[in-house]
């Protein structure tokens, strides 16, 4: 088996010395849900990426391609079983492997098994992987293909190595070399909110002399960009929250503002497009505010190295334009410091 949670499809760039082996304190699972659970609490669910240069591993697969690879992994509660995917192209876009597959438990062996079949350069190979054992953070199998009327055996091992990285480690059978590629998860959200270049201090002077200070920064392994605003001197608690993040389900990026009256307003991101350095970002927001008024408006903030300008656009209240105090001009913050993108 050869992608997601299970390894492997090509693997590249390091030779290890040593290899996990199946007795390295590994266990096997007693029911389906221990070893579905296994994969849930490691994250092993979701889209993965890796880049590298093929070795001389798979019989359907030259060396030395520079290629990207995306693993997909969901589970299905209503069957019990887990399907991946995945799709190996060239930097030039050459397909260079995709293929498709599925974990179920076999109950002859009382153990999970896993199939899976696909094209390597256009021409088929299948394969079926038994699980050797897992242990804390590692898992291992032994995988079996048929391709172009060879048959190898392989074992695989997928060592996660944090919440957003794991490692893929094959050999050919049990005394091969093992070669090694790491593989990221994908960060859609997290790249695209970089590029806005909100991380850092922003301070705003008020009309009444004090400083509004607004704090951006990462959290979540830079998947979620938390902001919050607090006045200097005065208080260490933050007057409001608003975080931004990936919506997979909708494929954008949301948006969530808390503050201290009880607010609770939802967004997304419309647009970020960035011309000669400044960089415009346009959201929209609807949700409770003052009691049970609904609020809604959209958002403008332009960022460049130096300032953070932010306008609202059509400010209204249950559906009645409404300009608030602080809604109708331009509101300019200075950098104070900037952070790591």
């Amino acid at each position: 088996m050869r992608n997601t949670c299970i390894t492997v499809s090509v693997l590249s760039c390091m030779l290890l010395s040593t290899s996990v082996h199946a007795d390295d304190d590994m266990v096997m699972p007693s029911s389906m849900e221990e070893f579905v659970n296994w994969q849930l609490d490691h994250g092993a669910c979701g889209t993965w990426v890796e880049t590298g240069v093929t070795e001389k591993m798979w019989v359907g697969i030259p060396a030395g391609l520079s290629y990207t690879n995306t693993n997909m992994m969901w589970y299905e509660p209503a069957t019990e079983q887990l399907f991946h995917s995945h799709h190996m192209v060239t930097d030039d876009g050459r397909v260079i492997s995709t293929g498709a597959g599925l974990m179920a438990w076999d109950a002859a062996r009382n153990a999970p098994v896993g199939s899976g079949s696909g094209y390597d350069l256009g021409k088929p190979y299948h394969g079926t992987s038994i699980l050797k054992g897992m242990n804390s953070d590692t898992i291992v199998w032994e995988y079996t293909e048929q391709s172009q009327g060879k048959t190898t055996t392989y074992i695989n091992s997928v060592a996660y190595t944090g919440p957003n990285t794991r490692t893929n480690s094959v050999r050919e059978g049990d005394d091969g070399t093992p070669w090694v590629s790491t593989v990221v998860r994908a960060n859609p959200g997290g790249d695209l909110m970089k590029a806005t270049g909100l991380v850092g201090t922003w301070d705003f002077e008020m009309p009444d002399g004090r400083t509004m200070r607004r704090v951006i920064s990462w959290m979540a392994d830079k998947r979620v960009l938390k902001q919050e605003r607090t006045i200097v001197g005065e208080t260490d608690e933050p007057m409001d929250l608003y975080l931004m993040y990936w919506d997979p389900v909708n494929d954008h990026i949301a948006t969530l503002y808390l503050d201290d009256h009880g607010t609770v307003i939802h967004g997304k991101v419309d647009s970020i497009t960035d011309r000669d350095g400044t960089v415009t970002v346009i959201s929209s927001h609807e949700g409770s505010r003052f009691g049970d008024l609904t609020m809604s408006t959209q958002m403008t903030q332009v960022v460049t190295d130096k300032t953070l300008t932010t306008t609202f656009q059509g400010m209204s209240l249950d559906g009645v334009r409404h300009g608030l105090s602080w809604s109708e001009d331009a509101s300019v913050n200075d950098r104070v410091s900037s952070a790591d993108n």
